[in-house]
């Protein structure tokens, strides 16, 4: 009994130092792939929607009083990433969003756990960032769809359990200070109303972009045109622009790349049982 333990032990240490591992690689890749976080967040405001303004569109968001543990949730989530980018010009997303996560697990336990709440905050995000487009605000808008996404692959992964893992490519694309296209799409599609036509018209025709996760791609801040990258076929979780390219990283992304496989395995063969 006392080996199988011992055994035990050891292949939960191995997890969780390859899990370190590829979170500290994550974070080498995001660094300088968008714009300063701290610049994104400059104009970001969440504040509780008055439900007497008649004058505005709420974007299919039933407002909130400011005694609402989602509003107060969004509240806590937002200020906590303000805060991490505020510590570093150079701020790491995954770092931030991480951050806001700890600031809200523990005291808004009941929200983490509760997909109806959940979908309250996602929303009120997506009306926030909607209404911070149609001001001009895109850093702001930029950062509050990137809660959006972050908390909407975290509900896949924890609550509706339809995913394996939190897919960072999919944040990253929001993320990316230079294309206003994906951003505008992304909120489009999540509310009901059509304020945002008029901006998508505006955009659409510029390009989408994606990242080259190669930390020594030569391309310019490893940005490409998003329909010439292509997945990691193991993992589908980091995106090159080129084969010369992935496999330049393997040596780096071989480590993530098996703790990803490892998880989607498991994950698939308790779908099955």
């Amino acid at each position: 009994m006392g080996r199988k333990r011992n055994q035990g032990k050891a292949r939960k240490a191995a997890k969780a130092k390859a899990e370190e591992a590829a979170e500290e690689s994550n974070n080498q890749r995001t660094n300088g792939r968008q714009q300063s976080l701290a610049t994104q967040t400059q104009q970001l405001h969440v504040g509780a929607a008055s439900p007497h303004d008649t004058m505005r569109c709420f974007h299919g968001f039933d407002p909130l009083s400011v005694d609402d543990i989602c509003f107060q949730y969004a509240n806590v989530f937002s200020h906590a990433y303000v805060r991490e980018t505020a510590k570093d010009g150079d701020a790491n997303l995954s770092d931030c969003l991480t951050a806001a996560k700890n600031a809200t697990i523990d005291r808004f336990a009941d929200v983490w756990n509760d997909c109806a709440k959940m979908e309250i905050v996602i929303s009120y995000f997506l009306s926030n960032g909607t209404q911070h487009i149609l001001e001009g605000n895109y850093g702001a808008a930029r950062a509050l769809a990137i809660f959006a996404r972050y908390l909407e692959q975290c509900t896949a992964v924890g609550l509706k359990q339809t995913q394996a893992l939190v897919n960072w490519s999919k944040i990253d694309e929001v993320s990316n200070s230079s294309d206003m296209h994906t951003l505008v799409k992304f909120l489009r599609k999540r509310i009901p109303c059509r304020c945002l036509d008029k901006k998508y018209n505006e955009v659409k025709d510029t390009t989408k972009l994606g990242f080259c996760y190669y930390p020594e791609c030569t391309i310019p801040n490893r940005q490409v045109e998003r329909g010439n990258t292509f997945y990691c076929s193991r993992c589908r979780n980091v995106t090159y622009c080129s084969r010369d390219c992935q496999k330049a990283d393997w040596t780096i992304h071989k480590h993530e790349c098996d703790t990803y496989v490892d998880e989607i395995a498991k994950f698939e063969a308790k779908k099955q049982s």
